[in-house]
């Protein structure tokens, strides 16, 4: 395939006058090689990113959780803004979302190679300017930089709206850890096909690299229980200009009118992987549990940050410290035992970052009563087990017991993976358990009952819309066919659960088709 813009020819124009386009959507997909070649499916992890917009809430729960203040007026004004995230998929027609992990915060998905392996993305740009995905560290082409410069721009350095390019990324030795550092490494990509506005309009997130002599064969750092990330930033809200779409794709998005400075920043938002005032979650630890954190600084000159663990310490760069510094585009790991129990204190140390709601909780489980799953999928970062776009909280089943109003009933708590914002009143819900199936569609208030179901979507608002990317449902399924079907599967015999028989549930919403397992809990018995 030939660069359209290799000739020194006037690039082609896109959706936005700031910036040109590299690959088109007419072009389909022009990527998946590596220096001309392509590379050994066997040595290979593909995965399917798209750059989506988003409205994101810098504090979502509407709260200080940490230090209970009211927030400053600049920050009230506008608590929100229109974003860019990139987003994980399952297949490659990019239906099946993957739900992000809580503690990554505005970050994209994880993508994790041991050193020998290549990584091949697939990126679709569903925003309406052009966009690109560059990496640090890992070695490329010039095809797969996904930046835009001049004399000879890549193929991938700006990604059309509604065009698709595959990266082709290699993790090779001088990718990975040198022999006396940790054994992995976090290494940043962001967009790149504009200067610098669109890290400030959220498009970032890392990738690990681990030593292949010190990984465990599903490609985890030996030695190591847990990972967590925390990405230092001051989104400046002057800069964000979010092409948000309106059917127009030569007409960007007016952004809102700039904040005036206040005493102390106004129109910036001072945030740990973009969430301020405590409003990250996930920090969650076990008692003794070897952690890994991957530390990142992003950002511009304001951007000097002191990364504070409170009654926890950790090794960085040779030293025993409770306090690692930050750049922008910094790049750090640093190792803990998680030997202190207890709730306690993570945050920036700049006394105005500090001030601005640079802070977050993180919390040691004591070892007698410990964080609930040690989930490999959950514990690490890009794990298959942990690509799921439906998960189960809760599921109990009763039985009942034959007699006369014995109930019947399989109740699931769980979560779904669904675009930014979305409609759930009048959507169908397919829902599917071995040969049974049964068709739901909610109302504005996210509830549907019928004879044989009850669904309620806990978090629709707006008329039945629901925002940031996740649905939260409780479904209910009465009566004896569902536990027909399980008796008939070998998941229930008689009024007993078999053990290690997992529900297999299949979901299809909106086109798209969701799968999850899970060991049901007996009760009401």
């Amino acid at each position: 395939m030939i660069n359209p813009n290799s000739s020194g020819d006037t690039p082609s124009e896109a959706s936005s006058s700031r910036k040109s386009v590299t690959v088109t959507k007419e072009m389909a997909d022009a990527g998946g090689k590596y220096f001309g070649e392509t590379p050994d499916p066997a040595k290979t992890k593909h995965y399917y990113i798209a750059a989506e917009p988003v409205n994101w809430a810098f504090a979502p729960t509407g709260q200080d959780l940490v230090c209970g203040k009211p927030f400053p007026p600049d920050f009230l004004a506008r608590p929100s803004s229109p974003k860019m995230r990139y987003v994980q998929y399952a297949d490659p027609a990019f239906t099946e979302r993957i739900l992000p992990q809580e503690r990554l915060g505005i970050m994209g998905p994880v993508l994790r190679g041991v050193t020998g392996q290549y990584l091949e993305i697939t990126f679709l740009n569903r925003c309406k300017q052009p966009l690109s995905m560059h990496p640090h560290g890992v070695k490329y082409d010039k095809d797969s930089e996904g930046a835009y410069y001049q004399p000879s721009p890549g193929l991938g350095a700006a990604v059309a709206p509604d065009a698709k390019f595959t990266y082709v990324w290699y993790c090779d030795e001088k990718s990975g850890p040198l022999p006396d550092e940790p054994s992995s490494k976090g290494w940043l990509y962001h967009s790149h096909a504009g200067p610098i506005e669109e890290i400030n309009d959220g498009l970032f997130g890392f990738i690990v690299v681990t030593d292949a002599a010190r990984a465990r064969p599903d490609g985890t750092p030996e030695g190591i229980d847990r990972e967590m990330a925390a990405a230092y930033m001051i989104f400046n809200e002057n800069q964000t200009k979010v092409s948000v779409g309106d059917g127009d794709p030569d007409r960007e998005a007016p952004t809102a009118a700039p904040l005036d400075k206040g005493p102390i920043g106004g129109g910036e938002r001072f945030t740990i992987n973009g969430l301020a005032y405590g409003n990250l979650s996930g920090l969650e630890l076990n008692e003794g549990e070897r952690v890994r954190w991957y530390l990142f600084g992003l950002g511009s000159e304001s951007d000097l940050h002191t990364s504070h663990w409170h009654g926890l310490r950790v090794i960085e760069s040779g030293r025993r410290t409770d306090t690692v510094e930050l750049l922008p585009a910094n790049m750090k790991v640093a190792d803990m035992v998680a030997e202190n129990p207890g709730t306690w204190l993570f945050h920036c140390h700049v006394a105005e970052h500090m001030a601005n709601g640079m802070y977050t909780a993180l919390r040691v489980h004591p070892a007698s009563h410990p964080l609930a799953s040690r989930d490999p999928g959950q514990a690490f970062f890009g794990m298959p087990q942990g690509m799921q776009s439906l998960r189960f909280d809760t599921a109990d089943l009763s039985p009942g017991d034959g007699g006369a109003g014995s109930t019947e009933e399989i109740g699931l708590s769980g979560t779904l993976a669904v675009p930014d914002l979305y409609v759930v009143a009048g959507t169908q819900f397919s829902i599917a358990i071995g040969n049974k199936t049964l068709a739901l569609a909610p109302d504005k208030t996210g509830l549907c009952r019928v004879a044989e179901a009850t669904l309620l979507v806990k978090n629709a608002i707006n008329a039945g819309a629901i925002q940031g990317g996740k649905l939260e449902f409780d479904l209910t399924l009465h009566g004896n066919g569902w536990i027909q079907e399980l008796r008939r599967q070998g998941i229930l015999a008689g009024q007993t659960l078999v053990a290690d028989r997992p529900l297999r549930l299949d979901l299809l919403v909106g086109g798209a088709h969701h799968v999850a397992t899970v060991l049901l809990k007996l009760v009401g018995r």
